[in-house]
């Protein structure tokens, strides 16, 4: 594949995975507030917390956050799978702080969902390259 095509569907990617994540995130809130809840229900709500979780989850995503950006232009096209990866943990840290009880759990599927798409990526862009350098190496 050409650079331009991958350049192309990673921000593609990148894009529907960030706007998906922003329009779930909003939703949830706006429903977690707006919802009289009572018995059961109650045990999902919008509240604060932060713990140890919280501080592991945050340092992890700060390093590899600086370990991309350090050598974003070298990882191409791999780069933009690794941050779709980070959107999935930040996604996962918002519904962990801002978010109590089961709810929580949206948090963990969506970072699930985004670590498949980045991983999926990584592995075809990797299956693409491995076809290239086979048949280069079949030309000589």
């Amino acid at each position: 594949m050409k650079n331009k095509n991958l350049n192309t569907i990673n921000w593609s990617i990148f894009i529907l995975v960030v706007l998906t994540a922003v329009i779930t995130a909003i939703i949830t809130l706006y429903d977690l507030y707006n919802t009289p809840a009572f018995g059961e229900d109650a045990q999902s709500r919008a509240g604060f917390r932060w713990g140890t979780l919280h501080i592991i989850i945050s340092i992890t995503i700060l390093s590899i956050s600086v370990f991309l950006a350090v050598g974003w232009k070298s990882f191409f096209p791999f780069n933009v799978p690794i941050a779709i990866i980070l959107v999935g943990s930040c996604y996962l840290l918002f519904f962990l702080t801002f978010t109590i009880g089961w709810v929580g759990v949206q948090g963990m599927l969506g970072f699930i969902i985004a670590f498949l798409i980045g991983m999926i990526l990584i592995i075809s862009y990797s299956i693409s390259f491995l076809i290239q350098r086979r048949k280069a190496i079949n030309k000589s």
